[in-house]
């Protein structure tokens, strides 16, 4: 009984001590644009709840954005893209931008993701780095 027990006790030890990074939103954290050999801020999304926040980065300062921020749906990056998309595409969008996570390698015409998380900004996509 007592090996089943000090089994089941190691088990619940192991899963509490595990990576929890996969819980963790995907699209939160903050964002770069790669430049040679550096990343430089552009964009930081915080969620609390299942609300999101977002600002830029300009002038050396993070500035919220005022738009309301909606979630992006793989259907809303169809629209976009003329493509279906995999239901495991996440994102959010303004009216002036949106961010989305994508499988590595996912492709529209003239652009190639290599990080699997996005920018589309009017008539651009640009790859996003993660800082934090």
């Amino acid at each position: 009984m007592f090996k089943y027990l000090g089994a089941v006790v190691m088990a619940l030890m192991l899963s509490a001590c595990g990576d929890h990074a996969g819980s963790r939103d995907s699209l939160a954290g903050t964002w770069g644009v790669k430049d040679g050999d550096t990343v430089k801020p552009l964009l930081k999304v915080e969620k609390s709840g299942d609300r999101y926040t977002v600002s830029d980065y300009k002038n050396g300062n993070w500035e919220p954005v005022q738009e309301q921020i909606k979630p992006m749906t793989p259907g809303d990056l169809a629209k976009i893209t003329g493509n279906k998309e995999a239901d495991s595409v996440v994102g959010i969008q303004t009216n002036a931008f949106a961010f989305f996570h994508t499988p590595v390698g996912w492709s529209v015409p003239g652009f190639t993701t290599q990080t699997g998380y996005v920018i589309f900004v009017p008539i651009r996509l640009v790859d996003l780095q993660r800082i934090s």
